[in-house]
């Protein structure tokens, strides 16, 4: 019998307190999962490290309207 069948078994014989239980752990294993960084989150992150410790140069702007009109012109090629 597999992990999942016995698993499946007991939960079966559990009572609907029990089974509350139960629920409330698997939602934290599952919440756990999802707040690990995927592949492009870790990049941008590292990305963000390199900026700060100087090893990418940073764009700069003078004013919030250069900044826009920067990230205008770039026509959305991401």
């Amino acid at each position: 019998m597999s992990t999942k069948e016995q698993t499946l078994t007991m939960i079966e014989m559990l009572n609907e307190e029990q089974l509350k239980a139960v629920n409330l752990i698997l939602q934290g294993i599952v919440s756990l999962n999802s707040e690990i960084p995927n592949k492009e989150t870790i990049e941008a992150m590292q990305e963000m490290e390199d900026i700060i410790n100087g090893k990418i140069p940073a764009k700069r702007y003078a004013t919030v309207r250069e900044m826009f009109n920067d990230i205008m012109s770039e026509g959305g090629d991401e």
